[in-house]
């Protein structure tokens, strides 16, 4: 007898996987996967689909039957909890469906623990696999590739309980055109840039406008995937049109954020340095209320930036002079994000690049120890043998053992001691209340009450709970102080959140 045949015996489980050790009943920001597959969700079995973000809640195994169905979306840092959900699930006689980064880099790896896996986007997939699954023919591996932009849809957020989350995420773009060696995003999602319809866009800001958030955060790898160089270096006259075809898109949503969203919503997102070079985009994302973004500056000197490929970057004077342009032309909160243990790194660039972080006017930032995540250019090439940064263990694959290192090669000028003395003073320091307040001076906040405090408790947040993988990794989050950010996680949602009103999931036609 299939699965159908049961007459919808069976439910269906859309999981974020997070150890339970640190988990204090609220998170910073929206998972993306949950939504987004319950979005893609065929009517008929929308009924029985429930999302469950373990960076917040229990998963509810009592609840389980057998047969019901969990998909679970892994990256690398929480691949080891997906694991041991998995393990769960099965004995309680549940399927199991990964999918994610992780589990389109490993997908041998995930069917030890599964019964199927997703490589790729799942958005139009998920449909198949549920149809298979119903009728009793659930295929091992699932190809979803890359799907094409016009198929982004809106995800669905009432079956989250978004009073929990502080900032909501979405996604308008997958795919970046850069290449850097660290990051597995242009790997996997390509370098030709997906992008989401504008009326898509603006009715998932709507609804989580209705939903009671103040600050949305774009969780694009790049939300400036066109720039002024790409347009001026085209190759043909196809590729011009394209990117310039890109760019008025991009310009039209920033426009359309600007006239028909409310004034009490603001905006953040990731963006390159080479945003600074274009006024016309910095003036748009400024009269859209993008407030913020996190930019990779990863290393202050030429030699860490080849070691990365981040060769749009710049160094000393001209980066300093970029980071000033993007907070007086365009948005005046940035956080710097930094790599320790970059090849070329010495204790004396480390020291530099604290100092730098205190002197160069990001308001925030993330310092994390280099770490080859699979997908990755680094990762290939340290695998092989073929970097100065030697691995310890080619063999070793760290992210199935809990209490594996956090650095995982042999460096040619610094120790692995060094390398974590240094990270973590760099949190120390730049996240000390003499330098918050210095910050807050400088952005013009100490006659602002509630900003000010705002501003406080976000800083004290990052630094009690994302001072070991960064935000990148929320959802695999280790050596929280609890009370501290449970704490501050209640003072932060009373200060960043409006009162919901929303009543149920629009529809294009609700938008004006």
């Amino acid at each position: 007898m299939s699965n159908k045949e049961k007459e919808g015996s069976f439910k269906i489980y859309l999981v974020n996987p997070a150890p339970a050790a640190e988990r204090i009943q609220f998170s910073f920001m929206t998972p993306r996967a949950l939504p987004v597959l319950a979005a893609a969700t065929p009517e008929e079995f929308k009924k029985g689909v429930r999302l469950v973000d373990q960076t917040i809640e229990e998963f509810p195994i009592e609840e389980l039957c057998p047969g019901d169905l969990l998909g679970i979306s892994i990256h690398t840092f929480n691949a080891i909890h997906g694991y041991e959900l998995a393990r769960k699930a099965k004995a309680a006689q549940a399927t199991v469906v990964f999918g994610g980064p992780h589990a389109s880099i490993f997908p041998e790896e995930t069917l030890h623990y599964g019964d199927s896996v997703v490589v790729g986007d799942a958005d139009l997939v998920w449909e198949n696999l549920l149809q298979d699954y119903a009728n009793g023919r659930l295929q091992s591996v699932y190809k979803g590739g890359r799907i094409e932009q016009e198929n982004l849809k809106p995800a669905r957020w009432d079956l989250m309980p978004l009073e929990r989350y502080l900032v909501a995420t979405v996604q308008t773009v997958r795919g970046c055109p850069k290449q850097c060696s660290f990051c597995s995003v242009w790997v996997q999602d390509g370098r030709v840039p997906r992008v989401r319809a504008n009326d898509s866009i603006m009715e998932e800001i709507q609804y989580l406008y209705r939903a009671g958030f103040r600050l949305v955060f774009f969780a694009d790898d790049n939300f400036y995937p066109y720039t002024l160089e790409d347009i001026a270096q085209a190759r043909s006259v196809e590729d011009r049109t394209r990117l310039e075809t890109g760019m008025q898109q991009r310009l039209d949503l920033l426009g359309r954020l600007a006239s028909e969203v409310p004034s009490d919503m603001f905006f953040c997102t990731q963006i390159t340095m080479e945003v600074a070079d274009d006024p016309t985009y910095l003036e748009a994302m400024k009269q859209a209320r993008v407030v913020g973004a996190l930019i990779g500056i990863e290393s202050t000197t030429p030699e860490g930036l080849k070691a990365t490929n981040k060769y749009f970057n710049s160094t000393g004077i001209e980066l300093e002079r970029k980071m000033e342009t993007i907070r007086t032309k365009g948005f005046p909160y940035i956080m710097g994000a930094f790599i320790f243990g970059i090849e070329s790194d010495t204790r004396e660039s480390l020291k530099e690049t604290i100092a730098f972080s205190r002197k160069c006017g990001v308001a925030m930032a993330q310092f994390i120890q280099m770490t080859p995540l699979p997908g990755t250019v680094d990762f290939s090439l340290m695998k092989k043998g073929r970097k100065a940064l030697k691995l310890k263990d080619v063999n070793y694959d760290y992210w199935l053992d809990p209490e594996h290192p956090r650095v995982l090669f042999d460096h040619p000028h610094l120790k692995e001691e060094e390398i974590l003395e240094a990270v973590e003073n760099a949190w120390k320091d730049f996240y000390s209340f003499v330098s918050v307040f210095r910050r807050a001076r400088e952005l013009g906040l100490l006659g602002k009450p509630k900003k000010l405090l705002t501003y406080i408790i976000v800083c004290r947040g990052m630094l009690s709970r994302y001072r070991r993988y960064g935000l990148s990794a929320d959802s695999a989050v280790r050596g929280t102080k609890r009370r501290l950010a449970t704490l501050l996680g209640r003072i932060a949602l009373l200060l960043m959140k409006r009162q919901s009103v929303v009543i149920q999931q629009p529809s294009l036609g609700d938008i004006g």
